[in-house]
């Protein structure tokens, strides 16, 4: 089973080891970020399984950093939970607005509370992608819910990292995914995925979508990108 990684953005740094050793100790693995900036940066680049994000920052406030996340076709799937000193029911309401799917107050932070409330995200996040999302791109399609995936009414089958490598392309198209973006995203923690390893995947995965493949672009010494345009 892969261990759920967890990014804390939180420029606490005292604050930052309490989560990071409590997540730890359940089994979690913990990545930090002290600012906005970095946060959005590490949590794009890395792609965590859930967002502990603090609501005040020093270069920007969490519902900024929610917002932003939450519009970006790498991170909008991410669960967020807000971090905060505040109880007003209005900033509850702004936060949930703009994407968080909780809320922990820092000042009266239980250690199993924050636990369950973790894994409580996490459940949802997969119950809601298991439960089923197509993803279409021209004759291709991609059924989370069914693990099946078509180009036309021909069925294609894929190894389950061909299958993770295409839902990653399809939830990012058009956008330039590093190789390491890629690793973190299909690979995760099992082990580490050589460039050779990640390219022979692809190339596997090209050939059979057939024409479909073409769109799966190769940017050299950058990464890959997901073009619906390609021919």
């Amino acid at each position: 089973m892969t261990t759920s990684r967890v990014l804390i953005i939180d420029d606490e740094t005292d604050f930052r080891r309490l989560i990071e050793q409590i997540l730890e100790k359940e089994g979690f693995l913990v990545l930090n970020a002290g600012d906005a900036q970095s946060g959005i940066k590490t949590a794009t680049q890395s792609h965590p399984d859930l967002i502990l994000l603090d609501w005040n920052l020093p270069d920007k406030d969490g519902v900024q950093v929610c917002r932003a996340l939450k519009s970006d076709a790498a991170t909008k799937d991410i669960p967020i939970l807000m971090l905060t000193v505040r109880g007003r029911e209005t900033d509850v309401v702004v936060g949930l607005e703009v994407g968080a799917a909780d809320f922990i107050s820092k000042r009266a932070l239980r250690p199993r509370e924050l636990v369950a409330r973790v894994r409580a995200a996490l459940r949802r996040g997969v119950e809601s992608k298991t439960a089923g999302e197509t993803l279409r791109s021209g004759a291709l399609s991609l059924d989370t819910g069914q693990h099946r995936v078509f180009v036309g009414k021909e069925e294609v089958e894929l190894r389950a990292k061909e299958f993770d490598l295409l839902y990653v392309f399809l939830k990012n198209k058009g956008r330039l995914l590093s190789r390491n973006f890629l690793e973190e995203s299909v690979w995760g923690t099992e082990y580490y995925a050589t460039s050779r390893a990640i390219d022979t995947t692809i190339a596997r995965l090209r050939a059979k979508i057939n024409k479909e493949g073409a769109k799966i672009q190769g940017i050299k010494g950058l990464g890959y990108r997901f073009d619906e345009e390609a021919p």
